[in-house]
C-alpha cells in the first residue's frame, strides 16, 4: 500500500490495539514539557476556570500514552514540533515536543502559536452567521450582491455555497472563497476582519493567544515555525508568506484556544440555535457551513471541527456535539515540497483524531 496509507493503517492499528485490547501497559514518554491536567468549572462560562490539579484515571493515561507516542513517530520522521490538546468528561491534558525553530532549537511550549490555515474559515463563518441574525444579508443571497464584481457576471455563487464545500464551487471563485468572505464581513463590519473576529469571538471568550497576521506583521517570538523543500533546500515559510490563490490573513492560534472556541460554538455560545444547525448542516453531509463532520460512534452523531493544512504545517480540531470530548493536534511538518492535494500527514492526524475519540467513549471519564 502507499507509504501513506501504511503510516495511517499502523496509527489506527495502534490506537485500537491500545483502546479495544484492554492494553494496560503505556509506553515510556519521550522527554517533554511537563503536562497539564485540569478540571474546568462545572458550570458554561465566558471566563476562563482557574485551573484544579485531579487524579488520573487509566483509561486517561491510556489516551495519553498513544498520543505521545504518535508525537514521538512524528519527530523521528522530521517534524520540527508537535502540540497537542485532548479532553475527555472533565479531564484534560496538553503535550509539547520539539523545538520553535530549526535555527534556534528552544523547546516548543504547549502554549505556543502556530498557523491555524483553514481553521479560520469558522471563525469567519461564526462572523458571517452573527450578520444573518442581524438582518444584513441571508445564506442564499449572491456575493455580487454585497461585492459586485467579486465573481464573474452570470455566476450567481451565493453566500451559503462560499461557507461550504469548497470543492462544490465553480472553478472561478473556489481559491478565493476564504478571501470573499472575510471581506464581506470587513464590508458590511466597516472594520477590520479582526477586530470583527475580536468582537465576535475573541473578546467574549477571552482567547489571548489568538489573532491575525497580515503582510508587513512582525512574527512573535512564541511561533513555531514551519518549513517546506524547494529546489532541494529547507526553506522557512513562517511568515511572511502568501498562499496560492487564498488570503494572505494568516489565524495564528494555539490547541488551547482552538478547543475553547469549538466547545463555547458547540455549546450554543456564540450563535443562536438555528445558526448553529445551519453551520453544522444536515445529518448525511460530509460538510456544514465552515465546519467538516465525522462519524462519531459513541453517539451515532457527529463530530464537528476543521483541518487547517497549509504548507509547513498541519493541524486538527475535533469535538463531540456537545463538546464533552476533544482533541486538538498541531505539526510543524517534515519539509516536504509544495503539493496541491492535503497532506498525507494532515489526513493520519484526522484519522488518529477520530479513532481517538471514537476509542474514548468506551471508558467512563470523569
Amino acid at each position: 500500500m502507499p507509504e501513506s496509507a501504511a503510516r495511517l493503517a499502523l496509527t489506527a492499528a495502534v490506537v485500537c490495539g491500545l483502546f479495544l485490547c484492554g492494553c494496560t501497559g503505556t509506553p515510556e514518554p519521550m522527554p517533554s514539557q511537563p503536562t497539564t491536567l485540569v478540571e474546568p468549572s462545572p458550570a458554561p462560562s465566558l471566563e476562563p476556570s482557574m485551573p484544579v490539579t485531579m487524579a488520573v484515571s487509566p483509561a486517561f493515561q491510556e489516551l495519553r500514552a498513544t498520543l505521545e507516542l504518535f508525537a514521538r513517530e512524528k519527530l523521528d520522521e522530521g517534524a520540527s514540533a508537535v502540540l497537542i490538546k485532548v479532553k475527555a468528561g472533565q479531564q484534560e491534558w496538553s503535550h509539547a515536543a520539539g523545538v520553535r525553530s530549526r535555527a534556534a532549537p528552544v523547546s516548543v511550549q504547549p502554549g505556543d502559536r502556530f498557523d491555524g490555515g483553514d481553521q479560520l474559515r469558522t471563525m469567519v463563518a461564526v462572523s458571517v452567521l452573527k450578520l444573518v441574525e442581524e438582518g444584513r444579508l441571508a445564506l442564499d443571497d449572491p456575493i455580487n450582491t454585497h461585492l459586485p464584481g467579486s465573481v464573474p457576471a452570470g455566476n450567481p455563487v451565493t453566500i451559503r455555497q462560499l461557507l461550504g464545500d469548497a470543492t462544490e464551487l465553480p472553478a472561478a471563485p473556489s481559491p478565493q472563497a476564504d478571501t470573499l468572505l472575510g471581506l464581506l464581513v470587513e464590508r458590511l463590519r466597516g472594520v477590520p476582519l479582526e477586530t470583527s473576529l475580536r468582537t465576535d469571538i475573541l473578546s467574549p471568550l477571552t482567547l489571548d493567544s489568538t489573532s491575525l497576521l497580515v503582510p508587513g506583521s512582525a512574527t512573535p517570538d512564541d511561533v513555531v515555525h514551519g518549513y517546506v523543500q524547494l529546489n532541494g533546500e529547507t526553506v522557512d515559510v513562517t511568515f511572511p508568506h502568501v498562499r496560492n490563490g487564498a488570503s494572505s490573513v494568516r489565524l495564528l492560534s494555539t490547541v488551547e484556544d482552538l478547543t475553547r472556541f469549538q466547545a463555547a460554538l458547540l455549546e450554543g455560545r456564540l450563535l443562536a440555535p438555528q445558526s448553529l444547525v445551519s453551520m453544522k448542516g444536515s445529518v448525511f453531509a460530509g460538510y456544514g457551513l465552515g465546519l467538516d463532520h465525522w462519524e462519531d460512534h459513541c453517539t451515532n452523531g457527529s463530530y464537528y471541527g476543521h483541518a487547517g493544512d497549509v504548507p509547513g504545517y498541519g493541524s486538527i480540531t475535533m469535538s463531540s456535539a456537545d463538546g464533552n470530548r476533544q482533541l486538538a493536534i498541531f505539526m510543524a511538518y517534515p519539509p516536504q515540497p509544495i503539493a496541491p492535494q492535503p497532506s498525507a500527514l494532515a489526513l493520519e492526524m484526522t484519522g488518529l483524531a477520530q479513532v481517538a475519540l471514537n476509542s474514548s467513549c468506551r471508558f467512563h471519564f470523569r
